[in-house]
C-alpha cells in the first residue's frame, strides 16, 4: 500500500531491530519501552506486528502493535507510533495512521492505543507535549475511551480507533487487559498494570 509516496508494508525482524536501536531508544522513554527481547519473542508467537512507512528503503515512520487473536476476535493496542523527528510536522503521521486503521487494522473488532496523560505532566513543558499528542490522535479519528491506565509507572488515557461501533469503558478495559495478559506474566501484570 502506498500513501502520499511512501509504502507502507510490515517490518522484517532485521528492520525491528534497525528501528528499535536508532530511533526507538530516542523516540520513548525508557520506562515506556519494551526491551528488544520482549518484542522478538512476541514477534516469534505471532501476538505483536510491526509495520514501516517507507521512502525507498529508508523507514520514515513506525508502529508497532500487539495483536491478540480472541476467538473470532482479533484485538490490537498500537505499542509504539512515531515518525522520525527529521520528517515531523508534514502530514506523515496522520496519513500514516490513516493507512494502518484502513488497510491493516481494518478486520480488527478493537484498536486501543495509549497516550501520556497530560493531567500526570511534571511541568508545563512537558503538559504542553502531552496535549499535543492527544491532540493529534483525536484530530485523526481516535475517541478516548474514558479508561485510564497506570502502566509500568506511566499513566495513560486509553484511546480507541473508531473502526467499528465504539466499545464502552468496561468493554475497553477488557480488551485492555486482555492484551497486557498476552505478554505479561501473570506476576508482572499484578506489578505493573493496573486500570482505572
Amino acid at each position: 500500500m502506498t500513501m502520499d509516496g511512501l509504502r507502507v508494508e510490515p517490518l522484517t525482524l532485521n528492520e525491528v531491530r534497525q528501528v528499535y536501536r536508532a530511533y526507538m531508544v530516542h523516540d520513548f522513554p525508557r520506562n515506556e519501552r519494551k526491551s528488544l527481547g520482549m518484542i522478538e519473542s512476541a514477534l516469534q508467537r505471532g501476538e505483536y506486528q510491526c509495520f514501516g512507512a517507507k521512502a525507498g528503503d529508508e523507514i520514515i515512520a513506525y508502529a508497532f502493535f500487539v495483536r491478540l487473536r480472541q476467538a473470532e476476535r482479533a484485538l490490537c493496542l498500537f505499542d509504539y507510533l512515531a515518525v522520525r523527528s527529521e520528517a515531523r510536522g508534514q502530514g506523515i503521521g496522520s496519513a500514516f495512521l490513516r493507512a494502518l486503521s484502513d488497510q491493516v487494522l481494518d478486520g480488527a473488532d478493537c484498536v486501543l492505543l495509549e497516550v501520556d496523560d497530560p493531567d500526570f505532566a511534571e511541568d508545563a513543558e512537558e503538559r504542553a507535549l502531552r496535549e499535543r499528542r492527544l491532540h493529534f490522535y483525536l484530530k485523526n479519528g481516535l475517541r478516548d475511551t474514558g479508561l485510564r491506565a497506570h502502566v509500568f509507572g506511566v499513566q495513560y488515557r486509553v484511546l480507541e480507533i473508531a473502526l467499528h461501533a465504539p466499545h464502552t469503558r468496561e468493554q475497553a478495559r477488557q480488551v485492555y487487559e486482555a492484551l497486557y495478559r498476552s505478554f505479561l506474566s501473570p506476576a508482572q501484570y499484578a506489578r505493573m498494570v493496573e486500570t482505572q
